[in-house]
């Protein structure tokens, strides 16, 4: 996901587990496998670790007997009874439909172009790709002056290449009728502007083993090695300096330090430098002007760069960022240097993911809407969505009943909040309006390029809605992804198919597991619009003061006490950033409650459901949930996640929401003072 778009979903409930450069194998590839059973519909009690004590520890007692009997595959850095498998039957299902385009057996729309897409990935040798390749490093060779530089920069942004920035559009914070420019810090090699700047040793080693790897990256795409070596120096020097111009991602929390609505003068201010007509002319965005610059001091820091280095330094950085961008699509050779860095340094799997499956991921990212047509109908039903719904309406019922119980905040805030809550907007399942890739170009010859067509495909949609009306009805995840997310700028809530399965969600389950599973989900996106984050937003997603300032203190005096106990969890040694992590542990915290509340509501209406292996249904409510977190992560990949991630891991997603909810207390019987029933518990919402 590229930085932008995170700024506009600063809900998505989960950060990829996937493998960053997922990759092939040589063996040939397997038939597809029979799709993967779902999990019970209620509490797995072969989950359960009945050793441990639910009121000390209840990720241990939901999930210790699955994290126990569970390896995570050798191609994965971390494993998600809940996600994981989700996206593991999906792929599957994905895969299916992918073989019967390529075989020209899918009567859909596009299904041509999803089967050359599928065909041309599927190719191990990726020779064409090669030749690709070398077509952009000569261009980049010949690249002289300015005006010349700035196109070619512009062109491989459009083409998926992460170089010096990122331009796309975004809504106007202040005025989110309205759709403008956004630029933005980018250009790193490396997943953080941290891995640079830090100075213990073994950062230190992870930058020269990084700078190895550039120059021999670099080599196998025909780079002398002496030269290799050199460049691979100076594109380091190069990305530290833009690492040190770029704002933490603590930082980045803070809409009003990310909204500088300087428009086009003031980006050709803070860099002179660079030939921004020649830049804009080549976007096809000749006359743009509203822009908003997200980071100021990263843009004086690029402005130095450019002063800096030579024509030949900074071709050297534009080689590096098209061979690292290209690298899932290129020849073996390339393909197992990369994944090897990765996996030593970053997430730490044994084995490359199977080809297929960076395939289907492939496809997904390039025509995620076209392949979601023919999964939605074997997946997704009327009825599903229906009860999607129901479970959305009890949430957001909840969170109304909370709003007027809360003695810290007054009228004049409250009915902003009410207004704010009954404008929130709901997406379920799949798009009312299917996106149109008529104009995306595929062929059967070169993988490379149908990639780079792609992103220059959504790349191009992605500017024209530049002085458009907004487009309510846009998806920003495809509906097969396993997550969900909030947009504040929209005041939304979106829902993908992929995620209203077992076990979030079922129409075969208790009330109390889906409840637990999937309506804690919605209940966590729903309280992002109200997060730390979320409630500098108002009721039509501008940025704006709508607290009154004594509400406003008591709110963030709340949200310390959520910063300060999570900072007290560690993982491989290290601390967790409680500012980082702060809107997701206030959504956990608030979801959870919310989905509970709403629970209690439906008992009020009905009665209290049976038992079922000997647990009463608020206790199936927690279990549901936290078994939905059961997971395992390796360690290279749980310490970079500590570095990169708003979310706390899983095993204190469930403890840290769970010690907040009263309810647990009286479901499991835990004495006050149990570590999941403390005295003192941090309430926002």
């Amino acid at each position: 996901m590229r930085t932008r778009t995170t700024i506009l979903l600063a809900g998505v409930l989960l950060a990829s587990t996937a493998c960053p450069r997922s990759t092939e194998t040589r063996a040939p590839e397997p038939p597809a496998p029979a799709v993967p059973e779902s999990p019970p519909a209620t509490v797995d009690v072969s989950a359960l670790d009945r050793n441990a004590d639910p009121c000390t520890d209840f990720f241990q007692f939901a999930c210790g007997g699955w994290v126990e009997s569970t390896e995570i595959p050798p191609d994965r850095p971390a494993w998600f009874r809940g996600f994981s498998e989700i996206q593991e039957r999906n792929q599957v299902l994905l895969r299916r439909i992918l073989e019967d385009a390529a075989a020209g057996r899918l009567d859909a729309p596009y299904a041509e172009k999803m089967g050359d897409f599928w065909t041309t990935c599927m190719d191990e040798g990726q020779e064409a790709s090669l030749r690709t390749l070398q077509e952009e490093m000569a261009a980049i060779a010949a690249t002289e002056g300015n005006e010349a530089f700035a196109r070619t920069v512009a062109r491989l942004q459009q083409q998926g290449v992460d170089a010096f920035f990122r331009f796309e559009s975004e809504q106007d914070f202040r005025d989110t009728t309205k759709v403008i420019g956004g630029a933005d810090q980018g250009g790193l090699g490396l997943p953080d502007r941290e891995y640079y700047l830090k100075t213990d040793e073994k950062s230190r080693e992870l930058l020269a083993d990084y700078e190895r790897h550039v120059a021999r990256m670099l080599e196998l795409a025909g780079v002398a090695p002496e030269a290799a070596a050199a460049q691979a120096r100076t594109v380091l020097e190069i990305e530290t300096r833009l690492a040190q111009a770029s704002m933490a991602r603590v930082d980045r929390r803070d809409p009003y330090k990310i909204y500088n609505r300087l428009d086009r003068g003031g980006l050709e201010g803070l860099v002179p430098s660079f030939d921004w007509n020649a830049y804009f002319a080549e976007l096809g965005q000749a006359d743009l002007q509203p822009i908003n610059v997200a980071t100021p001091d990263f843009f004086r820091g690029l402005e130095q760069v450019l002063q800096q280095y030579d024509d030949e330094a900074l071709r050297a950085y534009l080689r590096w960022q098209l061979v690292d961008a290209a690298a899932p699509a290129l020849p073996p050779a390339f393909v197992e240097q990369d994944f090897a860095f990765r996996s030593r340094h970053l997430t730490g799997e044994e084995k490359i993911l199977p080809r297929w499956k960076r395939c289907v991921d492939a496809v997904d990212r390039a025509m995620g809407e076209a392949l979601a047509r023919p999964y939605v109908a074997l997946t997704f039903g009327a009825e599903g969505k229906k009860e999607a719904q129901a479970l959305i309406h009890g949430i957001e019922e909840a969170f109304a009943r909370n709003l007027e119980q809360l003695d810290w905040m007054d009228d004049a805030t409250r009915e902003q909040a009410r207004e704010k809550l009954r404008a929130v907007y709901n997406k379920i399942g799949y798009p009312d309006r299917w996106r149109d890739y008529g104009a995306l170009e595929v062929n059967r010859d070169s993988f490379l390029r149908n990639r780079m067509n792609a992103a220059r495909f959504e790349s191009a949609r992605d500017l024209a809605k530049i002085g458009e009306p907004v487009d309510r009805g846009e998806w920003f995840m495809s509906p097969p992804t396993v997550n969900a997310y909030y947009s504040p700028l929209r005041n939304e809530m979106v829902f993908p198919a992929g995620i209203l399965q077992p076990p979030f969600f079922s129409t075969k389950a208790t009330h109390a597991a889906n409840a637990g599973g999937i309506g804690m989900v919605m209940g966590h996106e729903l309280t992002h619009g109200f997060d730390d984050k979320g409630r500098l937003f108002d009721a039509k997603g501008n940025l704006r003061e709508w607290w009154s300032p004594e509400v406003a203190e008591a709110y963030r005096n709340r949200a310390q006490c959520v910063v300060e106990q999570y900072e007290r969890y560690t993982v491989e040694g290290l601390h967790l950033n409680g500012r980082l992590t702060l809107g997701e542990n206030i959504a956990d915290i608030g979801g959870l409650k919310l989905a509970w509340n709403a629970l209690q509501a439906e008992q009020d209406r009905r009665g209290e459901g049976p038992e079922v292996e000997g647990f009463t249904e608020d206790q199936q409510f927690f279990l549901s949930f936290a078994q939905s977190w059961c997971s395992k992560r390796r360690p290279a990949y749980a310490r970079m996640l500590v570095t990169v991630d708003p979310h706390s891991p899983p095993q204190y997603r469930v403890n840290g929401a769970v010690s907040n909810v009263p309810g647990f207390a009286e479901a499991f019987s835990c004495p006050a003072g149990a570590p999941m029933a403390p005295v003192d518990r941090c309430e926002v919402w």
